[in-house]
């Protein structure tokens, strides 16, 4: 691993992002025991960036230098342009059936989602330093390092990029009608049930330009059917234990930026064929329970869970008549949570996961050899932590800390076997910040993070050629205003 590296993001490096939003709400009540509500937004998200990435690599054995190590630049960059509109309405009864209390929610959702994807035509002009191998055999390169393996000169110019936005590659449109019902029943004072269900009917669209120009449209329909079933127990008016089980469904093709590219949830399947592939199923079953403590000032709570995908659509070479659902994993794990006011002035957010994963089934192969089940899941951590701890010093003023915690990640692609030599370290990072209240309508809050500047990584690129860095230590000013 290279550690120490200079700054090199290069001058012409962008990112921006644009969101608005309408949202307006309304509520009426009918009476005691009825009442409607209604929720419609309408939003348009703007994404665009070109930044720059460094790998570890070696010159090629035909660069004059000769097969030596370096750190060499590569290009990462997209467009993103989303519309959406989406419309909630609910009711919400209570009623008695039976000498029972039932709590009903009936509802329905409309949303539209169009979303353009493109990229940006980026042309080096700047003098190419060296030469490397990648996918597409030897080229010229941009490397950090001369032939003695010291860092040059002036590297945010290195590349001398010329950038253009280019056309759309992907014209994504799904509508989504979705209708759920919901009951909570009390059985006794304690003891109380609750299941519910839900459809979603959606029509999806999405035209992929190819390399040569030419369009492959990618279309086909269907309706989802999951709901939840649970119970739950109140041993003492401040504690309870509650019994969950619930179900969701991933299309194909549900992540639109990616196109083809199966692994990382874009489309799994010819465009022929694309209505074969099932859609992924996920199980969840959870066993918990909450307390208020401290005359109810404090929430804890403890949970056990298993979350069993099934269906998953991998990234490995399918027959195109087939159904392409050849993967199953399961993660099972412990959380617990500390929540509120230890005292008047000081509270708390305390939050801990232990968890383990499991590859149930998987078609993937390594190296021509089929993967045998039963490694954990690629860029997932098993335990992780956070706390936070914070003091009201004055009826203004407030200050307070922060940790997060992460166990190791081993990489490889998303929903597959990880790597078993490949792996980010774990890490622990501090935060602090404060906050001042003038008055009613204004306020202000000073975040710091990463206090003691640590270098560490979030996770890992599936052939480990680089990593993504967590942040370093940055600080924020927020102001605000309410009128």
């Amino acid at each position: 691993m290279n550690d120490d590296i200079p700054a090199y993001a290069q001058k012409q490096d962008f990112i921006k992002s644009r969101v608005d939003t309408v949202t307006l709400r309304a509520e009426y009540e009918l009476n005691d025991n009825l009442r409607i509500e209604n929720s419609m937004r309408h939003g348009t998200t703007n994404n665009g960036y070109v930044v720059t990435g460094a790998r570890g690599t070696s010159r090629d054995v035909t660069d004059p230098a000769g097969d030596i190590a370096t750190i060499s630049l590569s290009t990462h960059q997209g467009w993103q342009e989303v519309e959406y509109f989406a419309n909630q309405l609910n009711l919400f009864i209570d009623t008695e059936i039976a000498g029972m209390a039932h709590q009903f929610v009936v509802g329905g959702e409309y949303s539209k989602h169009d979303v353009l994807n493109g990229v940006y035509s980026v042309t080096n002009e700047g003098d190419s330093n060296c030469l490397v191998s990648g996918r597409g055999g030897v080229s010229n390169g941009y490397c950090l390092q001369d032939e003695n393996g010291n860092y040059i000169d002036n590297i945010d110019t290195l590349m001398g990029r010329n950038i253009n936005k280019g056309a759309a590659d992907s014209d994504y449109q799904i509508d989504t009608i979705s209708l759920y019902v919901m009951d909570t029943i009390d059985i006794t004072d304690e003891f109380s049930v609750f299941a519910g269900v839900r459809a979603d009917t959606f029509e999806y669209k999405n035209i992929i330009t190819g390399g040569n120009g030419s369009d492959t449209t990618y279309e086909y329909d269907d309706t989802l059917w999951n709901g939840h079933v649970g119970a739950m127990y109140d041993i003492t008016d401040n504690g309870n234990v509650y019994l969950t089980y619930s179900t969701s469904a991933n299309i194909n093709g549900g992540e639109s930026d990616v196109g083809g590219n199966c692994g990382y949830g874009g489309l799994c399947s010819s465009a022929e064929s694309v209505d074969k592939a099932k859609p992924e199923k996920v199980e969840n079953i959870e066993l918990g329970t909450k307390w208020n403590l401290l005359n109810e000032k404090l929430l804890a709570t403890a949970a056990l869970f298993q979350v069993t995908k099934d269906d998953v659509m991998e990234g490995t070479d399918y027959d195109t008549a087939g159904t392409y659902n050849t993967g199953k994993n399961r993660v099972k794990g412990v959380e617990f949570s500390l929540v509120g006011n230890i005292t008047e002035r000081l509270s708390t957010q305390l939050g801990m996961a232990l968890m383990k994963s499991e590859i149930l089934k998987t078609a993937a192969t390594s190296g021509g050899e089929p993967v045998e089940p039963g490694g954990r899941l690629a860029n997932f951590a098993n335990r992780s932590a956070f706390a936070q701890v914070r003091y009201q010093l004055t009826d203004k003023f407030s200050f307070g800390a922060a940790a997060n915690h992460s166990s190791e990640v081993y990489v490889g692609q998303p929903d597959s076997t990880a790597s078993e030599d490949l792996r980010v370290p774990s890490y622990t990072i501090f935060d602090a910040f404060a906050s001042y209240e003038f008055n009613e309508q204004l306020n202000a809050r000073v975040n710091v993070a990463n206090l003691t500047d640590k270098d560490y990584y979030l996770t890992a690129y599936r052939s480990g050629a680089f990593a993504y860095i967590g942040d370093a230590r940055n600080a924020q000013l927020t102001v605000a205003y309410e009128f």
